[in-house]
């Protein structure tokens, strides 16, 4: 899935009309709202969530934490002043404030359901709990399991379930996230990030003992960022890194993450908060708000970054991020030290609508407030595709392929396909069943009467006048070689059999069948828009490819001894090609009937026809220059190698070229400059 650079997502500004110090509100968007279109771009919508409040009255230094509690206390860890501070935001004062030796550096907080305050204090390397007013229970130091090794025990972050069980992303830690028992006793390690190996340490696993590859460096994996547990008792992650796909994990009880789809989201995700209706909310440093659905789902995305200015709805260093019973999102930024709270639009609170009923079973209900989203924005690829998912669980099969197909959401488009196939299967079996019966018969009627009357004969004939015209023969040629490669190869090879019109036609024909699959497949299998292809590039690369297999198979087997000329070389190449050609025309079509459940048919076939025209290949090379088998495959390497080179050097030679044009540009722009001056 193409994602929306973060270097973009960063310079998301909007026209300011004043620059003024802090406010305390504001009653406009300072930033867009996005969501994704059919094509997994970017595009705006209508504003989701506006500016509300801005609280600079708390006198914050660097927090690192936020948390909001079941009756919407917002609870932040205030790390610069060493305390947990309790702030009321309808009185929008502090009502209660934690300080403890234990608070040194205090990174994380989280609030049970029960209300017991636990702290991560990366300073002072425990996990504290306070009670609800504030009183300290206990603090929970380094595990003394021997199951926890020699790592060093420094709580960044921190939650805990409905069991008691605490969760604690550790510095440094790589094993992944420490589970302890509410006496504090080591559990083990819950979920780690994957490693994604490269081709040599895939080999190093082959040959290096496990000692060995635990000193090896990039090999572990990478660790988390944030934590959450919410009211059901299920565990959320964050991960900051290249790998976007781990970006955002719902894990299930062995650690898996529940989302079957890739999450969209940015490099630097920090934080994350679920609330009660299963609604996710991830933050990025850069100021960028993500929100899913519980199904990981993305909706949209606010907020944005301005290090510069203090303006309502900008970030310079987003660390944090809760949301209240009335959905209102609070924010906390590290840099600036204050706290900002986001209002849902109507909006807002008609997709959040929507998605509840949908929760909840209640697919009309919210296909009809899908309905109304779509009033607003008639392009909203969201509500096109909430529409769908809601009319496949309604059975409205059609209507769910019309929306689906609009969103580009191919999985469901291929379960609502796959409906109205069974229905109409079930309905015409017998009817199936019947016409194969008649057609065999009829078949074998017709064979019998040409047997004794030739009454097929008239047929015959025009099509012998056709296959004997010699292009149409020469081409259909391309068929002896599925039953009789050796032979048609040698006959190719001394004239026979075959032209170079016939090769030429095969070879066209292979790039028209291409460029057909490549453009007009069916709508599960059409992962890239036809306009959005690059033809230039496929057909540069088509004929550059084949024809330089030609011209360096033609020069490595002359200083090898091959028999073949260049005409030959070309001929067997156009005529091997045969069975790609066939696998071409076969997936393209069937690709208009099937559904993700049988993508191994044209997995398969299109297999098939690669290795058939490999081996083709091999034997057509063997036969031309008189080779034994080893020695056309090693030709056949050689020849491969060779257009390696070829493609570096000519690469080299267009990237100097390029330099080479820009310089003399640049030149002549400062030489007509000078010249004007």
């Amino acid at each position: 899935m193409n994602r929306l650079p973060l270097k973009i997502l960063l310079y998301i500004f909007v026209m300011v009309f004043s620059v003024t110090p802090v406010i305390s509100s504001a009653s406009s968007a300072t930033s867009y709202t996005y969501s994704m279109d059919a094509k997994n771009r970017y595009i705006r919508t209508q504003d989701a969530y506006l500016p509300d409040r801005t609280v600079t009255s708390l006198f914050l230094d660097k927090p690192e934490d936020i948390f909001i509690d079941t009756e919407d206390y917002l609870y932040i860890a205030d790390t610069g002043n060493r305390r947990i501070v309790k702030y009321d935001p309808a009185k929008d004062q502090i009502v209660m404030e934690i300080t403890h030796d234990f608070i040194k550096s205090p990174t994380g907080i989280y609030v049970t359901q029960n209300g017991d305050i636990y702290v991560a204090d990366v300073a002072s390397s425990h996990v504290v709990r306070f009670s609800k007013n504030g009183e300290f229970i206990e603090a929970i130091g380094r595990p003394t399991s021997p199951a926890f090794g020699s790592n060093d025990f420094n709580p960044m972050k921190v939650a805990v379930d409905e069991a008691g069980n605490i969760y604690v992303l550790g510095e440094g830690i790589y094993d992944g996230i420490i589970q302890l028992a509410r006496t504090g006793e080591f559990l083990g390690f819950f979920a780690s990030n994957r490693v994604n190996l490269t081709f040599v340490q895939r080999l190093q696993d082959i040959f290096f003992t496990e000692e060995q590859k635990r000193n090896l460096l990039g090999r572990a994996p990478i660790t988390f960022s944030n934590i959450f547990v919410d009211r059901a008792g299920l565990v959320y992650s964050t991960t900051t890194g290249e790998d976007v796909r781990q970006a955002v994990k719902k894990h299930n009880t062995s650690g898996q993450s529940m989302f079957q789809d890739d999450v969209i989201a940015t490099e630097d995700l920090i934080d994350l908060f679920v609330d009660n209706n299963g609604i996710i909310y991830a933050v990025s440093q850069a100021g960028l708000i993500f929100v899913y659905s519980a199904e990981g789902e993305f909706i949209y995305s606010f907020g944005a970054f301005n290090p510069m200015q203090d303006i309502s709805g900008l970030f310079s260093n987003l660390s944090s991020i809760a949301v209240d019973s009335k959905g209102t999102v609070w924010t906390v930024d590290k840099e600036k030290s204050f706290l900002q709270s986001f209002t849902q639009t109507e909006y807002a609170k008609l997709v959040y609508k929507a998605l509840n009923e949908y929760s909840k079973g209640n697919y009309k209900e919210s296909i009809a407030i899908w309905e109304e989203i779509l009033k607003l924005n008639q392009m909203s690829i969201l509500a096109h595709n909430n529409i769908g998912k809601n009319l496949l669980f309604e059975q409205r099969y059609e209507e769910a392929m019309y929306h689906t197909e609009i969103a580009g959401n191919r999985y469901y488009y291929s379960q609502a396909y796959w409906e109205i196939r069974n229905i109409w299967l079930q309905k015409s079996l017998a009817w199936i069943i019947i016409a194969i019966a008649l057609l065999y018969v009829v078949y074998r009627i017709v064979r019998y009467a040409d047997r004794r009357w030739m009454v097929l004969e008239g047929v015959r004939r025009p099509i012998r006048r056709i296959y004997n015209i010699k292009p149409v023969r020469d081409t259909l040629y391309m068929f002896r070689f599925f039953s009789h490669p050796i032979d048609s190869f040698y006959e190719l090879k001394v004239g026979h059999q075959g032209s170079y019109l016939g090769a030429t036609i095969i070879y066209v024909a292979l790039f028209i069948a291409y460029m057909i699959s490549l453009t007009s497949k069916g709508f599960i299998y059409q992962t890239v828009a036809p306009e959005d292809i690059d033809y230039q590039s496929v057909t540069i690369g088509y004929f550059a490819i084949t024809l330089l297999f030609v011209i360096c198979n033609y020069l490595v087997t002359s200083i090898n001894d091959g028999e073949g000329k260049l005409g030959h070389i070309y001929k067997l190449m156009c005529y091997s090609m045969g069975p790609l050609l066939l696998s071409f025309i076969i997936t393209t079509i069937a690709s208009h009937f099937l559904t993700f459940n049988e993508v191994f048919f044209l997995q398969l076939t299109n297999a098939g026809g690669i290795v058939w025209t490999g081996l083709l290949i091999v034997l057509g090379v063997q036969e031309t220059h008189n080779y034994d088998t080893r020695t056309a495959i090693k030709s056949i390497l050689y020849t491969l190698l060779f257009m390696l080179i070829i493609a570096i050097m000519l690469l080299i030679i267009i990237i100097m070229c390029e330099q080479m044009y820009q310089f003399l540009e640049a030149v002549i722009k400062e030489v007509i400059r000078n010249v004007s001056a």
